[in-house]
């Protein structure tokens, strides 16, 4: 009797014990402290948004406000690229040309996107002796790009199509070649292509080291002068674990971005300060406060939408893919973010914007 009681208390204690310490690791997990892992690039002179936010501690600001933290991965030349990152787990949220992640995301990347961050950086030159002199004398041409899934080639091949130079697998009338960056306007300069995309800071320092001549400029095209090519992204994981970090992140990029618009030579020193672009600041200075920072969510997805739906017909996209379907999952709407910011120099404080943007439409 006694040593059927016995094993009875112990088979009790033994039960007691495990849910106490289940309810102890259960606790402890939910009060760890979350982290939103923000990628980040050095010398890219138009990631200015995320370098103020990191620097500036609207990251850490957002984050903590609601009991979470933000760590930095960077994404490093000749390492694992954004999407590699994104794939293995390693980045929850990020800033980026958001048209060379197009096809990655139809393949199945899992990312969507959640702000429009800012207008312009990518320009295309011929030699100063070329005889090509608009996108529209471009049939027949080799044209030198950062990558074959670039956003340079997504932007040019949508203005080709407007201008009826084919580009699809059946009716394709101009080659693209893929360069480094830095060796882009070299292969300009040599005759080995006759046209180059490239994104600023490189596009203006081979344009001012060789005289090149400027044939489209994203951020004073008619075209693309409205549309976002920069934008934010948030990880699926990320959206469906933690929305409020997610909404955060967001938060705090558009407040970078509308502080980059107000006080572009800050940025740039604060850039070159903390090593994240080399440079000459008034040069530095001079190219942000050309580009347009006045971040916009809604005008984000028209760009997305309105470039999705042109790239399919391009060929870039799949025939086959739901296309209403590929935007709405690929672009969304955050609970607590809104359309922009503003940034006041004076008062040195933000004020939200509520509604598209009446500067300009798509």
């Amino acid at each position: 009797m006694k040593k059927s009681l016995l094993l009875g208390t112990s088979v009790l204690f033994a039960a007691v014990s495990l849910s106490f310490f289940g309810c102890n690791k259960k606790e402890a997990a939910s009060s760890a402290q979350k982290v939103v892992r923000i990628n980040y690039q050095t010398g890219t002179l138009c990631a200015a948004p995320v370098h103020v936010a990191m620097k500036m501690g609207l990251f850490d600001a957002e984050l903590q406000a609601i009991g979470q933290k933000a760590e930095y991965v960077a994404v490093v030349e000749g390492g694992a690229t954004l999407a590699e990152l994104i794939g293995s787990g390693k980045v929850d949220a990020g800033y980026g040309l958001y048209a060379t992640q197009l096809q990655a995301i139809e393949n199945g990347l899992p990312i969507s996107y959640t702000s429009g961050i800012h207008v312009g950086c990518t320009k295309y030159y011929v030699r100063a002796d070329s005889p090509i002199q608009s996108v529209a004398d471009l049939r027949g041409a080799k044209i030198g790009v950062p990558g074959l899934a670039d956003s340079s080639v997504m932007n040019l091949k949508r203005k080709l199509m407007d201008v009826g130079i084919g580009v699809t697998a059946d009716n394709n009338e101009v080659e693209f070649l893929a360069y480094a960056s830095s060796d882009l306007a070299i292969a300009l300069n040599n005759g080995a292509v006759d046209v180059i995309g490239a994104h600023d800071p490189v596009a203006t320092k081979g344009e001012l080291a060789y005289g090149f001549r400027k044939i489209l400029d994203t951020g004073t095209d008619e075209k693309f002068r409205v549309e976002y090519c920069c934008q934010q992204f948030v990880t699926h994981k990320l959206l469906k674990e933690n929305p409020e970090g997610a909404a955060a992140v967001t938060r705090a990029l558009q407040k970078a971005s509308a502080f980059v618009e107000a006080e572009p030579r800050a940025a740039a020193q604060l850039q070159i300060e903390n090593n994240l672009v080399a440079g000459d600041l008034d040069f530095n200075a001079a190219l942000l406060d050309e580009l347009n920072f006045i971040p916009s969510r809604s005008l984000g997805k028209k760009t997305f939408d309105k470039a999705a739906r042109q790239l399919q017909k391009a060929g870039i996209l799949k025939p086959t893919t739901d296309i209403e379907k590929f935007i709405a999952q690929s672009y969304i709407e955050l609970f607590g973010v809104p359309d922009g910011y503003t940034y006041d120099k004076e008062t040195k404080t933000y004020k939200e914007i509520n509604g598209e943007r009446k500067d300009f439409a798509l």
